[in-house]
């Protein structure tokens, strides 16, 4: 990899036809229903992970294949939805006290690793958002429909293109340091 992380995770994952679409008109479809639903531009939606590469780029998934069990890891690009979620995060309080312990763990690893890379995922934590109820319809809808038929549907919200491009670059940077090591 002698391209830069940034210029690779354009090329390989927010500027082109994710995998698991047969051709980009399949993907147009595809992110206007989505798009729709969640209120947001199409082009503010991208395919991410393993459904976008074909591999999951995740260390801690140890870069698996896409598979008819992967789920499919939709990044939507929305200073607004980022910021109303932070907000909402942020003013938690003591109901923080009332949370499951898995949405505990997931708002803790947002205030230490999340906000850092202007990021909000979602998928342990919709319910605590303004914006759940209508969201998490949308995806649920998106399971009903080719390709994403019977599949889960998560979503991570980043505060701007730079951000996703970063964390994204991150990640491949990630790649490259592991199979450097598996080398050795």
């Amino acid at each position: 990899m002698k391209d830069p992380p940034a210029l690779l995770a354009s090329v390989w994952i927010l500027d082109r036809v994710p995998h698991i679409f047969t051709d980009v008109r399949a993907y147009a479809i595809w992110r206007e229903e989505l798009a729709r639903r969640i209120e947001v531009d199409p082009s503010s939606l991208f395919v991410t992970g393993s459904a976008a590469f074909g591999v999951s780029l995740n260390p801690n998934k140890n870069y698996r294949f896409f598979t008819d069990k992967s789920d499919i890891d939709v990044a939507v690009v929305s200073g607004h939805h980022f910021t109303l979620a932070w907000r909402t995060l942020r003013n938690l309080g003591s109901r923080r006290y009332g949370l499951s312990s898995t949405a505990a763990a997931s708002v803790k690893d947002h205030v230490s690793n999340y906000i850092y890379w202007g990021t909000i995922a979602t998928d342990k934590i919709l319910h605590l958002l303004p914006f759940s109820a209508q969201w998490s319809s949308a995806l649920d809808h998106m399971r009903t429909i080719d390709p994403t038929l019977g599949r889960t549907v998560k979503v991570r919200i980043y505060n701007d293109l730079d951000s996703l491009r970063g964390y994204q670059a991150s990640n491949l940077k990630g790649l490259k340091t592991a199979r450097l090591s598996a080398k050795e």
